[in-house]
């Protein structure tokens, strides 16, 4: 599996920045600008170990992710259990925040993906990358503003806040 590591710095608690990563796991699209929705699967209402989501890129893409592993409020890792994805094998990601102070979190998320056929890794690093790090961005901006950055109004709204 290829990995890749993506770290930001979001000027809020880590007790938030979990609550919104975590607690409201089936509502990525909310700070995903990649996401064209997203909801719970199984009845689920809340991130815990094993909720499922499904998330829609558009139309004709989508994924379902399961959390698999949980690390009280320091990480959880989520594996892709169902996709469209052209190319793509594996995925899965791990997620691990840190406190630097009582309004500052680090967060690290570390991709893990393979691709069919192989040599589509060095095709899809660059876009995959590009991807994670829209998500990283948007859950940044909407945990320190309250706004949501979609995929029509992120370029504008990244130039503006970075």
């Amino acid at each position: 599996m290829n990995k890749s590591e993506y770290i930001t710095i979001i000027n809020v608690s880590k007790e938030k920045t979990w609550e919104v990563l975590f607690n409201q796991y089936g509502d990525i699209h909310i700070h995903n600008p990649t996401m064209q929705s997203s909801n719970y699967l199984n009845g689920g209402t809340e991130g815990e170990l094993n909720s499922v989501r499904h998330c829609k890129f558009s139309d004709k893409l989508f994924l379902d992710e399961k959390i698999t592993e949980v690390n009280g409020s320091d990480s959880f890792t989520i594996v892709v259990t169902n996709h469209n994805l052209p190319f793509v094998n594996e995925m899965s990601a791990t997620y691990e925040l840190r406190s630097i102070n009582d309004d500052q979190t680090e967060l690290k998320m570390i991709s893990f993906n393979s691709f069919s056929p192989g040599f589509m890794k060095y095709v899809m690093r660059k876009p995959m990358g590009k991807s994670l790090l829209k998500h990283l961005f948007g859950l940044k901006y909407y945990l320190e503003t309250g706004k949501v950055v979609t995929k029509e109004n992120y370029s504008k709204t990244f130039n503006a806040y970075k």
